[in-house]
């Protein structure tokens, strides 16, 4: 019993830390791949509140104070997440979008946009320095952006458009 314990978690390791060993290419395709089913899938139900704002949340993350009902700080250890709402605009806007995009000089090294059920969305990632990352993800009048390391890039765009896509729009 103990030895195919030991075998079973021995494979089991072996496959997860093959999975981490993909391209910096390959996590970024993963990752938006995520991105685009946690846009498509029904949103996560909610379980935290910003204010008046109700919102999915995964654990260990928490919400700063003060936040206001427009702005709101997430934080994980020394990492920080900026969640900007603008209830006046539907979810098929393509304000954020279009504002990011203002920019011609500002090169994306993903810029990938969604479209489901009149809904539009999209996630984006600049490189700002070495192995560091802006990423933005948005889901019609809800955006959320934060600065990642490159091997946090696939995981943070997953449960950021999960988040962004909780948030009850008009």
């Amino acid at each position: 019993m103990r030895r195919s314990a030991f075998i079973t978690g021995t494979v089991l390791s072996a496959l997860l830390l093959a999975g981490c060993m993909g391209t910096p290419e390959e996590r970024l395709a993963e990752g938006l791949s995520e991105t685009r089913l946690a846009f498509e899938e029904e949103p996560p139900e909610t379980n935290e509140t910003a204010g008046e704002t109700e919102l999915y949340l995964p654990g260990g993350y928490d919400i700063e104070e003060p936040s206001d009902e427009n702005n709101i700080i997430l934080t994980k250890g020394s990492d920080s997440y900026v969640l900007f709402i603008n209830p006046n605009e539907a979810p098929d806007s393509k304000f954020f979008y279009d504002l990011q995009k203002a920019n011609e000089e500002q090169e994306w090294t993903a810029d990938e946009t969604f479209e489901q059920n009149g809904r539009f969305g999209f996630a984006t990632l600049r490189s700002i320095a070495e192995d560091r990352f802006e990423v933005v993800v948005s889901a019609g009048g809800v955006k959320m952006t934060t600065i990642s390391e490159e091997s946090d890039v696939p995981g943070n765009m997953a449960w950021m458009m999960n988040t962004v896509r909780s948030i009850e729009e008009n």
